[in-house]
């Protein structure tokens, strides 16, 4: 009994690990989402400013070569911003699917542990019976019965 205890319990390390894994998994991929969102942050305002920027600037007079350039300028920071939304709900999705295997792995090492817990409680009770019938079988070979002593 006590190699099948042992043999569950390294099932049991193995899926630990396993867990972990998934947990140092889903915290590399929330610093993705936090990156992901700084980084929107930033473009968003680089966005605002170039627009205010290109709004204020009305009094003066530029060649139509550089209001394209400023308007192409603009048009970059949106197509990051698109890209860089694409990949945040990328992450996003990747973290779902993360947790969601977490959970799983979670309780697949509770479902592991209170097995094992069982099998060591069953082990512990089939050892104090043992000891129990060796101490009366002593008992009643030291204090045998008054039949055996009349012989």
């Amino acid at each position: 009994m006590n190699a099948k205890v042992n043999r569950f319990e390294r099932i049991l390390r193995t899926k630990v690990k396993v867990r972990d894994d998934e947990r140092i998994l889903l915290s590399i991929e929330k610093k993705e989402e936090e990156r992901l969102l700084s980084v929107l942050e930033t473009l968003g305002t680089e966005k605002e400013e170039a627009l205010a920027s290109f709004g204020s600037q009305k009094d003066e007079t530029f060649t139509l070569q550089d209001i394209w350039f400023r308007r192409k300028a603009i048009d970059l920071l949106e197509n990051r911003i698109c890209s860089e939304g694409e990949s945040l709900c990328g992450v996003r999705q990747s973290i779902e699917d993360t947790e969601t295997r977490l959970l799983e792995k979670h309780r697949d090492v509770k479902a592991m542990e209170k097995y094992i817990s069982f099998m060591v409680m069953d082990l512990q009770d089939e050892e104090k019976k043992r000891e129990q019938s060796e101490l009366d079988d002593i008992a009643g070979i030291r204090h045998g019965s008054p039949k055996e002593r009349r012989r």
